[in-house]
């Protein structure tokens, strides 16, 4: 899933997406194995498109950090 993400130039997670939309298709033969995707697919029309459209349209963060929330880490 990285790997393929990176040939893309996009987050593993909007692959994900894409993949459980159906827009993408990949197999995951093993519940806790890797997701396997073509490289045919990989360089198909629909992944390029899935590509551009995730370099044009960035989504935001689910939650916007600002001074009042807390870090999980010290500064120390």
């Amino acid at each position: 899933m990285t790997d393929a993400a990176a040939y893309l130039d996009i987050s593993p997670r909007t692959l994900r997406l894409a993949i459980d939309r159906g827009e993408i298709p990949a197999d995951h033969p093993f519940a806790d194995g890797p997701w396997v995707i073509s490289r045919d697919i990989l360089e198909s029309e629909t992944a390029q498109t899935l590509a551009r459209r995730a370099q044009v349209q960035p989504r935001k963060p689910a939650v916007l950090l600002s001074e009042k929330h807390l870090s999980l880490f010290s500064n120390t």
